[in-house]
């Protein structure tokens, strides 16, 4: 069984195929997933078939690195599907796509009908590329479970991959609606919305993950970048950039580490100093600070200078340090002292 939080309670309609989609849409959605190995690896785990004579194995090397896997596995008591899978897992988390690949084919000659060899085939064909394999492989996991919120997660990934914008935000829609547990479909579903240019329901996505989630922090952050991300200066922007400093504020009282929120800050005055130097269109009289600093050039340059300084102490390397205080006297104006 494919593991989530609630099974959705019936079958879901899958959407319809795509006729087309600009080359631009692709291009977009493929830069939006830069690492496809990395994605792999996030969909979610089939649980452990408790009669596998593995399982107990198996159970006690949950934590251990990848790197220490290998050696692990040739100490099992027997060999199994289970173990196979966790084989074939740990090549692909040591970034060996060719020996994953290579257990992939001895497990289907073996077990080919078996749907966690089918997902693993999804899997391996994801991280190596070949897209279109893998919706074939997820979408026979599908039909098995058509009311599993995973295998509709994993098909949403390969749509947009392949740039199929709409099927990709139909599937991560039924995801999110269904289990607010998958939290990956949410940020899947505001990055298509980003890549298809409807900014203020991507924001809206990323903002519905509940406060109780783990991943509400990274959400949040994602919120204010994709608020100010790609925006001309010419924009009407303060609102958000007013929305996005409130925003910031509010992760700070949560607790959010002085990297982040520096990093943050910096994105946030940045973005207003171009504003303002571009003419500050929807200017509101009665806003006259950002983020602790005057809404105007000199203010906002002093805030930058500022944010950067403290990132500069809190690097680790010197050469990020050197480039750092650089930065933060760029933007430093110019006074007497």
């Amino acid at each position: 069984r494919v593991p989530s939080a609630a099974a959705a309670a019936a079958a879901v309609p899958r959407p319809q195929a795509s006729a087309g989609d600009p080359a631009g849409g692709a291009a977009a959605a493929r830069r939006a997933v830069a690492d496809a190995r990395e994605m792999a690896l996030a969909l979610p785990l089939p649980l452990v078939d408790q009669d596998d004579p593995n399982a107990g194995f198996l159970a006690g090397l949950l934590a251990s690195a990848p790197a220490d896997l290998p050696a692990a596995l040739a100490a099992a008591p027997a060999d199994s599907v289970e173990l196979r899978l966790r084989a074939l897992r740990a090549e692909l988390e040591l970034g060996r796509t060719a020996a994953a690949s290579a257990a992939l084919a001895e497990l289907e000659a073996a077990h080919a009908d078996d749907w966690r060899v089918v997902w693993a085939r999804g899997v391996v064909s994801l991280a190596g590329g070949e897209d279109a394999v893998a919706a074939l492989s997820f979408d026979a996991v599908y039909d098995a479970f058509p009311g599993e919120p995973a295998p509709k997660l994993a098909l949403g990934l390969c749509a947009e991959i392949l740039g199929q914008l709409d099927n990709a935000a139909e599937y991560y829609r039924l995801v999110w609606a269904t289990d607010p547990g998958f939290v990956s479909a949410a940020f899947g579903l505001a990055r298509v919305q980003l890549a298809a240019g409807d900014r203020e329901a991507a924001v809206r996505t990323l903002e519905s993950v509940p406060e109780s989630s783990i991943h509400y922090t990274a959400a949040r952050v994602a919120a204010v970048r994709a608020r100010l991300r790609d925006r001309s200066p010419e924009e009407a922007l303060l609102p958000d950039l007013v929305a996005a400093a409130a925003q910031v504020e509010a992760l700070v009282r949560l607790g959010l580490d002085a990297e982040r929120q520096e990093r943050l800050s910096a994105e946030v005055l940045g973005s207003a100093l171009d504003w303002v130097l571009s003419g500050s269109r929807g200017t509101d009289p009665g806003r006259t600070t950002l983020l602790g600093s005057q809404l105007d050039e000199r203010g906002l340059r002093f805030g930058l200078e500022r944010s950067y300084r403290v990132l500069a102490r809190l690097a680790q390397r010197g050469e990020d340090r050197i480039e750092l205080v650089e930065r933060a006297n760029r933007f430093r104006p110019r006074t007497w002292v």
